[in-house]
């Protein structure tokens, strides 16, 4: 099986139309036209409905039409004639689209600069010669310049020769044109202060300066007595503005009196506001302290039985797992009105053995105002549970006191070291769904036995 040839760069690598159907030099038939465009194929492909198209005109995609690389090298081979006027050239249309289409002589093309449509062989000549936005030299000084311009630049060249309109001298440059006047006998300027008044016309350069001196002198007596005229006019609007500046002396005098006064009077003002702001911060003081012991007094019970709820448990336990708060205080509770004072404390992320893996629970024996009425060491039995809020299997533990325990002795500071159950409750039972969790909420309650009290 014949292997498909590839395709020259030139024909279907390009973005190019379809060739004109008079660049053939005999018959046409339509297989080589497409059925698009009508032009001649250049790139052709046949679609699935057989017809022959220029890719990528034909708005087909490369599922429905195939290369039709035999048409293709039909195309290349017929004979072609060059489409450009009174050009003679003849070939096959690949010879004329590799070798002559685009450097044909008699192309026309259009100029980049001025847009002229011109052949492609007469493109140096009107470069040089008709162009009119063609870049020239200056034959005076060899500076580049846009022949539409060439007018104005004769008006600035520093080298355009001029003639003297004094002693008809020609060829002056213009940069030294200057310089030859001041110093020509027969040129005549009009006097440099004929802007005042002065109608004399001078000629050689000694004249000029003799009159310009006389002049000068003319025009500073002129201006001396104008000086004098405005000399008298500033002294009177001196002494205005003495008398201006007094006055002011006087009214900021009395504004610097008023403004010490104002000053005394706001800095009372501030230390009464700092006085006033400490008192208000004792007092809120005073109030956050008593709402903390109302809140305390609300959660406290007196029966030995406390209830504990804690809200917001994933953002709690997060917060024990990151470290920030690995522990919780529960308000305290007591025995009776005059019993034990007791608390409990929790790790959310575990303690000790439990840390990681278990829930951590512990009870906390508090320094109380009635300790010196109560039997000491503690020994009163404790149970601890976890809540299941359905009411079917609570987590519980429980435990009697070792009275040897510095933890169950009577207090000497606000509260004695926490004793209970490092591994309380695995953490995997509060993982996913469960009935210990409700709503991010969990119960703890402990029961104090009374039992000889």
């Amino acid at each position: 099986m014949a292997t498909q040839e590839p395709s020259p760069p030139s024909s279907m690598e390009s973005n190019k139309p379809g060739f004109p159907k008079k660049i053939l030099g005999n018959k046409l038939e339509d297989k080589h036209l497409c059925n698009c465009c009508h032009n001649i194929l250049r790139r052709p492909f046949q679609a699935q409905c057989g017809h022959r198209v220029e890719w990528p005109k034909a708005k087909i995609s490369a599922l429905e039409a195939f290369p039709d690389n035999a048409v293709r090298r039909e195309v290349e081979n017929l004979p072609a004639v060059c489409i450009n006027e009174n050009c003679t050239w003849k070939g096959s249309i690949k010879e004329y689209e590799m070798n002559h289409g685009g450097k044909c002589e008699f192309m026309i093309i259009p100029c980049p600069s001025c847009k002229e449509r011109i052949r492609f062989n007469e493109q140096e000549r009107h470069n040089e010669r008709e162009c009119p936005e063609r870049t020239l030299n200056c034959k005076y000084c060899k500076e580049p310049f846009h022949f539409k311009n060439i007018k104005a630049h004769d008006e600035i060249c520093p080298k355009y020769p001029m003639i003297c309109e004094g002693c008809a001298k020609k060829k002056i440059p213009r940069e030294k044109y200057v310089d030859h006047i001041k110093f020509c006998s027969k040129f005549r300027t009009p006097c440099r202060f004929h802007v005042v008044g002065c109608d004399i016309s001078v000629g050689a350069a000694l004249e000029l300066q003799l009159h310009s001196e006389k002049t000068k002198v003319a025009e500073l007596g002129r201006r001396c007595t104008e000086l004098e005229v405005k000399a008298g006019t500033f002294e009177n609007v001196v002494c205005v503005l003495n008398r201006e500046v007094e006055r002011f002396a006087t009214t900021m005098e009395a504004s610097n009196r008023q403004h010490k006064l104002d000053q005394d009077k706001i800095e009372a003002l501030s230390n009464k506001v700092r006085q006033l702001e400490r008192t208000v911060g004792l007092k809120d003081l005073t109030v956050a302290e008593m709402e903390g012991r109302l809140r305390e007094m609300s959660a406290t019970t007196f029966d030995g039985v406390f209830i504990w709820r804690i809200s917001d448990f994933a953002k709690k336990r997060q917060d024990a797992i990151a470290g920030r708060a690995p522990a919780m205080f529960s308000p305290a509770f007591y025995t009776s009105k005059y019993g034990y004072k007791m608390c409990l404390r929790i790790y959310l992320n575990g303690d000790g053995t439990g840390r990681g893996s278990h829930l951590s629970l512990f009870f906390v024996v508090m320094r109380g105002l009635s300790d010196a009425l109560l039997k000491w060491p503690f020994n009163q039995k404790v149970t601890l549970m976890l809540l299941d809020q359905s009411n079917r299997e609570h987590i519980i533990d429980a435990f009697r006191p070792d009275v040897t325990s510095s933890s169950f002795q009577r207090p000497v500071s606000e509260m004695n070291i926490a004793s209970g159950c490092p591994l309380f409750c695995p953490l995997s039972k509060l993982d996913g769904k469960n009935t210990y969790i409700r709503d991010d909420t969990i119960f703890i309650k402990a029961i104090v036995d009374l039992t000889g009290l």
